[in-house]
């Protein structure tokens, strides 16, 4: 049988690939292999294309590496020959390591071969010239590569310094920005400014990277690149660059990896966002994160998606539609009662829960989200720089865990305790203005007559809230939903009312609002010990510490049977 050969190509580049003609050294290869007698084998051309050699990358995660073990098991056979164009495309390492690898391929039984100069070296036959020579020329790779990344790095560091200065230190810049004919800065794409706009307005109102993504489509909306439509990876990349708000990051390649270096430099771009809409862009995605992520429906069904718990069993309460024929409906039901895994819960009509929650939660001001009036347009900016300082204060906190975690990359202790120290600063500022914010938030609430005052007031929300002609219905139940997500903590809904042996995971609840949650837990409980008084419920903590729970009538949402409001001073009403 023919020796078995196999071909190794390394280019660090496409632009390399189109130069030094990838097509050609492969057709190279096999001739040399028909000329001697040797036979490719079976997938025989191997390729690490893109790859550096100059600290060994193509050894531990390329295609050579591949090899090298397929050697050591035996699936290559001792006696192949391993093809390259020359010593360099195996490695550019210190001339020490450079020189293992190439032993470790020789020592291993497989022939190599050169063909810039036709030498071949062979397995466990080199003299001390071939080996003297292979030495000259991968010390020579060595050098080249790193007097190339020296000079690299110094250009690179001198572009990022005066990047400082506001000066671009390339024509590369987000897509919705192109470099200026003099070159002193970068100007704004209009059209494509107005994309990425309306992408955050969206994302702060509630609406999901999916549905924006789809809206993009279905309006032809062009795209950045030559994408084939708008993605919804491509809308999160765009909704987490802080390039909107003017920052540029200085980074470095290790590896092959993008390496963070330096401190941010702020207004090197054009900042096409204010930081309050980019932070509560930030906010209302994180909440769609951690609750009721994924579609929605076409009007966007359930408002209380990733929010209501089962008082019984803790499991989530989903949205179940079972259609518009005579025994169709839509419900709130426990997930685990849904897929019969023990909890017993009743359904709750959809209509009903969500009308009596837009009745009786009135710490929730629907009404002005719903028709912003002069108002309530105090009350909406002041609640949307609520959202943008707590969207902040989250991307601080991120920040703070990230610097902590320099230390286990050798980063110096006086740096990033600096780094620590200053985020902590702002940190504590940002706690501060969220407590004023909520106080005063709090007043304006308290000092306005809810507009929804009367039931055929509240009836004409709620149907404004389902008017499936309404082109706005989606993006309007959108927000609404967004705005639960930022004001509640927890929503506990308990379809059969208050059992004694199941209000456990209820009280557990509310015990995250320390002695009022457990007094309202008590008084619940205490119904339950009375058949008569056992109707069903919900419970709304809200993340100002307030707890509301509302017992509606099983015929008419719009009554209720009793109220409790608690606060931090306890139980202070209670109505029926």
């Amino acid at each position: 049988m023919k020796p078995l050969a196999y071909s190794y190509l390394r280019i660090s580049t496409d632009l390399q690939l189109k130069g030094h003609g990838r097509k050609r050294q492969l057709e190279a290869s096999r001739a040399y292999a028909e000329a001697n007698g040797l036979e490719f084998a079976e997938g025989g051309e191997l390729e690490d294309i893109g790859i550096s050699a100059f600290k060994g990358a193509n050894v531990r995660e390329g295609a050579l590496g591949g090899f090298l073990e397929a050697v050591q098991s035996g699936r290559v056979q001792s006696g192949s020959y391993l093809i390259v164009e020359s010593l360099d495309r195996l490695s550019r390492e210190q001339v020490l390591s450079a020189q293992s690898l190439f032993l470790r391929i020789i020592q291993n039984g497989i022939n190599l071969v050169t063909l810039a100069d036709n030498r071949v070296y062979r397995a466990g036959k080199t003299d001390l010239g071939d080996l003297i020579m292979s030495l000259v020329i991968m010390s020579r790779a060595h050098e080249e590569s790193q007097t190339k990344s020296l000079r690299l790095s110094a250009a690179w560091k001198n572009k990022r310094a005066a990047a400082a200065t506001l000066k671009p230190m390339t024509k590369w810049c987000p897509a919705w920005l192109k470099l200026a004919n003099d070159r002193s800065g970068y100007e704004c794409i209009p059209d494509r400014v107005q994309i990425v706009r309306q992408i955050f307005n969206d994302s702060a109102d509630g609406i999901g990277v999916y549905k924006i993504a789809h809206r993009l489509n279905q309006s032809s909306t062009p795209t950045f690149n030559d994408s084939d439509g708008w993605h919804q990876s491509y809308v999160a990349k765009i909704l987490a660059n802080r390039a909107v708000i003017g920052e540029f990051q200085p980074a470095v390649r290790r590896d092959g990896k993008r390496t963070i270096e330096g401190e941010p430099i702020e207004d090197y771009f054009p900042a096409i966002i204010d930081k309050g809409l980019f932070y509560r862009a930030h906010q209302a995605k994180a909440q769609r994160q951690r609750n009721g992520a994924g579609r929605k429906g076409k009007g966007f069904s359930n408002l209380f998606s990733g929010l209501a718990t089962c008082a019984y069993c803790g499991a989530s309460m989903t949205y179940d539609n079972k259609g518009s024929g005579p025994k169709g409906n839509q419900y709130l039901v426990c997930t685990n009662s849904k897929r019969r895994l023990g909890c017993q819960g009743k359904r709750w009509k959809y209509t009903d829960f969500e009308t009596s929650f837009l009745a009786f939660v009135t710490e929730i001001d629907f009404a002005s989200i719903v028709d912003t009036d002069e108002r309530s347009t105090a009350q909406v900016q002041l609640s949307q720089k609520l959202a943008s300082l707590e969207g902040e204060l989250a991307s601080v906190t991120a920040l703070m865990d990230k610097t902590f975690a320099l230390l286990e990359t050798g980063a110096p202790p006086e740096f990033v305790s600096s780094k620590l120290q200053e985020m902590q600063l702002r940190k504590e500022s940002l706690v501060e203005s969220i407590a004023a914010s909520r106080g005063i938030l709090e007043e304006m609430r308290s000092s306005q007559q809810r507009a929804a005052e009367s039931r055929d007031e509240i009836q004409s929300l709620v149907n404004r809230l389902r008017d499936a002609n309404d082109p706005d219905l989606f993006d309007l139940r959108a927000k609404i939903a967004s705005h639960l997500k930022a004001m509640i903590e927890t929503l506990t809904v308990a379809p059969q009312g208050s059992r004694p042996r199941l209000t456990r995971i209820a009280a557990e609840t509310l015990s995250n609002f320390g002695e009022d949650g457990a007094d309202v837990a008590h008084f619940i409980a205490r119904r339950g010990d009375q058949p008569e008084q056992a109707h069903r419920y919900f419970a709304v903590g809200l993340r100002d510490s307030r707890i509301r729970i509302v017992f509606p009538d099983d015929e008419e949402p719009l009554r209720y049977r009793q109220q409790i409001i608690a606060t931090d001073d306890g139980i202070v009403q209670m109505t029926s």
